[in-house]
């Protein structure tokens, strides 16, 4: 487990490798849907390699700028290496791996698209002017991945009829409950603990500057 949360995102980048050599070479194989899906998989594994490697830095851009606590130290509370794991995995090897598998399950599909794109305000709009940069971790796979990708996904749904309001209705309840259920109420609820034994790393933590940056700000 030790290796798991040092390395989750390193793991996840090599199955995004293959994931993306295996769409490739199935492509004329795939439906639309498939394919679309494939893809958001394999850009949510570059999302969260950005956040975590390179650069890096989404653990003190979360517990230091975006959800800062005086409850706990900042490289443990409220995101700390376990919890950040669990986060997402589950999203990475459930909410989007699932559409998949299941693409014309149009709810499915729908949640990871709709989370993508959100995703844009945060990483591209929120973040940055905090930091007061342009640019945050996990930006460029969402306005170059998960944006592009969940337009497609909407014209091709809507334009094709395959997507009604009882599958937009599934897709949002599906949805808040992965951000009540998974993210709140255990990754930033009961594995969240400002004594936790599983800290980011001195050289995660600080990684690509980010920590430094945010300390000037203040």
């Amino acid at each position: 487990m030790k290796f798991l949360r040092q390395h989750w995102y390193d793991i996840g980048a090599v199955v995004m490798v293959i994931a993306a050599i295996l769409t490739a070479i199935y492509w004329h194989d795939m439906s639309v849907l498939r394919r679309l899906a494939a893809m958001n998989f394999v850009v949510i594994l570059w999302h969260m390699f950005e956040e975590y490697r390179l650069p890096g830095g989404e653990g003190a851009i979360t517990n230091m700028l975006m959800q800062p606590s005086d409850k706990g130290p900042v490289d443990r509370y409220p995101l700390n290496q376990n919890n950040a794991m669990f986060i997402n995995v589950v999203a990475a090897y459930i909410v989007y791996l699932f559409p998949v598998i299941w693409p014309n399950v149009m709810w499915l599909s729908f949640m990871p698209v709709l989370f993508g794109m959100t995703q844009v305000i945060m990483h591209a709009f929120m973040t940055p002017r905090k930091m007061h940069t342009l640019y945050s971790p996990g930006e460029l796979a969402c306005v170059l991945g998960h944006l592009p990708i969940g337009i497609y996904w909407f014209y091709y749904t809507i334009s094709t009829g395959r997507l009604d309001w009882a599958n937009v209705i599934g897709g949002v309840i599906y949805q808040v409950l992965f951000i009540v259920v998974i993210m709140m109420k255990v990754g930033y609820g009961v594995l969240a603990d400002p004594d936790s034994k599983y800290p980011f790393p001195k050289a995660e933590f600080e990684r690509s500057g980010y920590a430094e940056r945010i300390r000037n700000l203040k």
